[in-house]
């Protein structure tokens, strides 16, 4: 039986755990064991310093990436072939299987601009950000959705106030969307939908317009993405972009399978837009 590594930085955040769990249901089906790694977690490394000291046998690996993770062409020279889920830095030497976040970004906003919210506060940008322009130099699962929603902005003639934009300094959990919520409301503008770069941020920022006293949807409108567990059973459930977890694993798998078997050709890049799920926090 082939054996495939799954390399990830964590399992504990949500959607991680979701990906983790779809990758092995998606190996299994395919007659393939899985070896999950959390190199930051077991062994307090990075991605590139694993891929340059990782001993033990695979056939091949899926390699998740975070933002902001840097892996040089040599770490890449591995005796099994690598497909990335998500993002890879070092395009071209890897084979991808990704979500359209552009794409899914500009349709969730474009949602909500159409079921009458204008005035838009954005959660979970991690840095500096005008509310106008993202650097092109920067790319990540986050800030591509960023560059969605201002897309969709741009089309419907939109501008996010600067002041309606809550920043998050680590990482996304319930508590900074909560916080990043409460910092948006203090500063006293008005807002009437949110957008949540992730659910945890979206399901925080839900309980601190709770406790604002603003109905949800009446009042503001609130999304999210990646579809985790919790998403459904909030009250009210939590519109989200579906994280399609079925078709990114089930792809990625089928090619590194492909590799494993003829590792021969051209890195290959497929990616697709998400469905939306509606549900009662958006009108």
């Amino acid at each position: 039986m082939c054996v495939i590594e799954l390399a990830m930085p964590t399992v504990t955040r949500p959607y991680r755990a979701q990906l983790a769990s779809a990758v092995i249901s998606s190996a299994r089906a395919s007659g393939y064991r899985v070896n999950v790694v959390a190199y930051q977690d077991d062994y307090g490394l990075s991605a590139n310093d694993y891929l340059e000291t990782r001993r033990g046998a695979c056939d091949g690996m899926l390699l998740y990436l975070v933002g902001g993770d840097e892996v040089s062409p040599n770490a890449f020279r591995q005796p099994f072939p690598i497909v990335c889920l998500g993002l890879c830095p070092t395009s071209g030497m890897v084979d991808q299987v990704l979500a359209d976040n552009v794409a899914d970004g500009r349709n969730i906003t474009d949602l909500v601009i159409r079921k009458g919210s204008r005035r838009l506060a954005l959660i979970g940008p991690q840095g500096v950000f005008d509310g106008r322009v993202v650097d092109p130099a920067v790319r990540s699962r986050g800030w591509d959705r960023v560059r969605g929603v201002l897309e969709a902005c741009r089309a419907h003639d939109v501008t996010l106030d600067p002041r309606l934009i809550g920043v998050t300094t680590s990482g996304w959990t319930i508590g900074t969307g909560y916080r990043a919520m409460m910092q948006v409301a203090d500063s006293g503008v008005d807002f009437d939908g949110v957008i949540c770069l992730d659910d945890p941020l979206a399901i925080g920022a839900m309980f601190a317009l709770r406790e604002l006293g603003r109905s949800i949807p009446d009042d503001v409108q609130v999304v999210g993405f990646d579809n985790v567990y919790d998403a459904a059973h909030m009250v009210p459930p939590l519109t989200t972009v579906d994280a399609n977890l079925e078709w990114i694993t089930g792809a990625a798998v089928d090619l590194l399978a492909r590799r494993i078997h003829d590792p021969v050709g051209e890195p290959l890049c497929f990616q697709r837009e998400s469905p939306i799920l509606l549900r009662r926090s958006t009108r």
